[in-house]
């Protein structure tokens, strides 16, 4: 039995019916945030997609799309150190032949705003990140030392500017990444497009008491500040789930050792960590993040977050759904939970207003923002 279309659905098919479109997206090697909201909007819009990497056994999804990678994903290492080939990617997507459609969306966190749309066409920008490494090297320090590694990060720094100025229309998945898309890129920003967050997901999660403690749960990577968790944890004997897989697992574990109340899950399927979750206090996430979709799916489980005040985390994390740490320390994360532990928060504000952040709010966001972008024409506007 064939499901009657939603709105947007019926929206996205004459939007289709009237262009020939394309998505231009950042390798897709990985199952991470970047893929979940190309998941959503290729459901929306299931048009081709050019990427210059893909391992479609990390990406089930997309078996069924059409998915245009470049010859360089046959190449050594393409698939699983998709990084190492970073100092070709900006030519790779400057080569990419889009001359077909009149209609572009390019998403980007590093690479892929590099893709040229035809000089008629309307060029739709949508921003997670500037290329931090290159912008940000003090949140994302791949580039490192050395003469070369200077020069080919100089090179594509130049390169980063001159592919700002393809696009019609831009937009960012937070103030914050739209601050930097201004600040590095010198384009105005003509909006911000919230990523979506599989809320349905995580909104029947109960409330069956708050004896697991404080839960945390990502890639275990330096950035994800884990670190100041378990430290915190360490001081107030609180008990802290660390859930999820990672290089920086062994560190961790070695800070852990010999606090029992320090517990390594590894990585948990969606139905253990919602029970998890319904026996949690919080969600801590100290993290520096352009959006953060882990605090928005803890409050949609009904959970309050203590995030970092700087980021996107900052943005949809409002006072009375947690707190704010001020410093990325220890001492505040401690400060932070104090004050929390001392507050009662309600479950059902909380999944609310999650669902500013869901999946169908997402869709509408996207076809009102490219529906402007066509109506402005193919006209580029940026700064000089």
């Amino acid at each position: 039995m064939t499901s009657t279309p939603t709105p947007n659905q019926l929206r996205a098919q004459q939007l289709m019916a009237k262009h020939k479109m394309c998505i231009v997206h950042d390798w897709m090697t990985v199952m991470g945030g970047a893929e979940e909201v190309l998941k959503v909007m290729h459901e929306l819009l299931p048009v081709p997609i050019h990427v210059a990497q893909y391992n479609a056994e990390k990406l089930k999804w997309a078996e069924n799309a059409d998915v245009r990678r470049h010859w360089i994903s046959n190449l050594p290492l393409s698939k699983t150190k998709h990084y190492l080939y970073s100092p070709v990617l900006a030519d790779v997507y400057r080569g990419f032949d889009l001359s077909e459609y009149d209609v572009v969306v390019s998403v980007s966190h590093t690479f892929a705003h590099h893709a040229k749309a035809r000089p008629d066409a309307v060029h739709f920008g949508y921003y997670h990140t500037v290329a931090r490494a290159l912008w940000v090297p003090e949140i994302d320090g791949r580039v490192g030392e050395g003469f070369l590694r200077r020069k080919i990060a100089d090179r594509l720094r130049r390169l980063d500017l001159e592919a700002a100025k393809n696009f019609t229309y831009v937009t960012a998945n937070s103030n914050t990444a739209g601050a930097r898309v201004e600040k590095f890129y010198k384009r105005p920003l003509d909006n911000v497009l919230y990523p979506c967050v599989n809320t349905e997901k995580w909104r029947d999660t109960p409330r069956d008491g708050d004896d697991e403690g404080y839960v945390m749960w990502s890639r275990l990577i330096p950035y994800k500040k884990f670190d100041l968790a378990i430290e915190a944890a360490k001081k107030l004997g609180f008990k802290l789930h660390v859930v999820g897989s990672g290089p920086y697992e062994p560190e961790l574990k070695a800070m852990a050792q010999g606090h029992n109340n320090i517990i390594f899950d590894g990585r948990l399927p969606d139905a253990e960590l919602k029970k998890l979750l319904s026996r949690a206090k919080g969600v801590l996430f100290p993290a520096y993040e352009d959006f953060g979709i882990v605090p928005v799916e803890a409050m949609a489980a009904g959970l309050p977050v203590v995030v970092f005040n700087q980021g996107g985390a900052s943005e949809t994390v409002l006072p009375e759904f947690g707190e704010h740490i001020a410093a990325q320390t220890p001492d505040e994360l401690v400060a932070a939970i104090q004050r929390l532990e001392k507050k009662t928060y309600d479950p059902i504000a909380l999944k609310a207003h999650a669902e500013k952040y869901s999946e169908e709010r997402f869709r509408g966001e996207l076809l009102d923002f490219i529906e402007a972008a066509i109506e402005r024409g193919p006209n580029r506007r940026f700064i000089e």
